[in-house]
This record gives structure tokens, sequence and C-alpha cells, in this order.
């Protein structure tokens, strides 16, 4: 066997291997957006005759009322890039190609859907006529709206990092709105610039900035103040 056919039989064997990879084997094209399903992270697993794993329960009994969701991003079209580097010692870019977005607001909608695993009962979508009498946050109960103001994911190197932002509302008693942001951020390998790679970063980011609404969501829910704002920087 001469080393160009071995060469050759390891290539096809490691991409044979690459495309049974669930998720990844579908490559990365400008003309089909990315589905944007949000697919949660699994809960931590309990290893066999060991300690369980305590759940992340911010709150228990507590109503979340979420009456209006939005897509509020300033670009709805594309949920960032992928930049091709030529395989020099300087990692020239090579060319950039831009992810295609899917239903963001279908997507933002899911993902608040997962709240029930910190303990919250998630009431979603109210009507216009009812959207205005919806109740506020009271004890018990966090009444909010949510908008979608960032999802981005993008290359660097071998890796892929996202960012995505949900804006929050607050609607306290007496008909004050008291408006937080919370971002998430995540990363993962970049094996074959797949539709399915950029989604799991995509989701990840979003996951956090799910989690860290739910942490604030549960301290109105036992009647204690939201911590200050983070400063912009």
């Amino acid at each position: 066997m001469n080393r160009s056919f071995a060469a050759e039989t390891a290539m096809a064997m490691a991409l044979a291997v690459l495309s049974a990879l669930p998720g990844l084997a579908h490559a990365l094209t400008e003309t089909e957006p990315l589905d944007m399903v949000f697919v949660p992270a699994p809960q931590p697993a309990e290893r066999p005759n060991g300690e369980p794993v305590a759940a992340r329960q911010f709150a228990r009994g507590c109503t979340l009322n979420l009456p209006k969701i939005e897509d509020a991003r300033n670009n709805k079209a594309n949920a960032g890039n992928l930049t091709l580097m030529m395989p020099t010692v300087h990692a020239t870019p090579r060319s950039v190609q831009s992810l295609r977005s899917g239903d963001g607001l279908a997507w933002t909608r899911g993902a608040l859907q997962s709240v029930s695993r910190y303990g919250f009962q998630a009431v979603l979508g109210a009507t216009s006529a009812t959207s205005a009498a919806s109740p506020t946050t009271g004890p018990r109960q966090v009444t909010a709206d949510v908008a979608l103001r960032l999802a981005h994911a993008w290359s660097t190197d071998l890796n892929l990092v996202s960012h995505v932002v949900l804006q929050v509302g607050y609607r306290m008693p007496g008909g004050e709105l008291v408006v937080r942001q919370y971002h998430g951020m995540g990363t993962g390998t970049n094996w074959v610039n797949g539709n399915g790679e950029f989604m799991s970063v995509l989701n990840l980011g979003l996951e956090e900035a799910v989690r860290s609404m739910a942490t604030d969501a549960a301290l109105l829910c036992e009647g204690k103040p939201l911590p200050a704002p983070v400063a912009a920087l």
C-alpha cells in the first residue's frame, strides 16, 4: 500500500466519522436559514451509586406571566457569520458567509417555556385586548414583557461563539416597568461548519440569558428587590 492510497483511505474514514455525528453533517449554506429550534442542555445526570444532583430550582409555585414576547433584533435576517480562513501561517481570511436566521420569535418562546425546569409555571401570550389587563408582579407571580435584542454567532479559529441578549420589562405594582437586560454566551468546537453546530452555541447563549432572567424573577416572586442593573461597558 503506497502512502498516497493510505492517506486517501484515512481521509475517507475521517469524513465518514464526521458525517455520522448528529447535527454536524449538514454544512452551512447561505441559502438555507438556521432552524431556530431551542433545545435546552441536558439536566445534570446523577452518577450511579453517587450523591443526587440537585436541580436548579429557583422558584417553587411561582407563576411567570409572559403576555408579550417579540423579536426586536435590528437585523432579523441574519444570525452571525462564518469566516473561512486560508491554510496559511497567518490565517488570512478567505471569505465570510452570513448565517441566515430562522424564526427568532418561535425560538425565544421555546426557550421561555423551559423556565419550568427552574420551578416556574410559565403562561405565554395574551391577546391585545387582555394584554393591558394582565396581572402585575406580586406574591407568587411575576409578569414580564420579553424582547430578543441580539442573537449572533461567529467562528473564531476552531471554535464557535455566540452572544444572545434578552431585554425584559417587569410589570410592577402601580404600573412601573422595570427593565433589565440579560446576556448569554455560548461556545463550542467548530468541526465542520455545520448548521447544527451554530444552533448549539446559539441555544447555549439563549439558555444562559433565560437562566439569568429566571434568577431575577425568583427574587420578585419572593417579594425581594431586583439587584441593581449592571453598568454598560
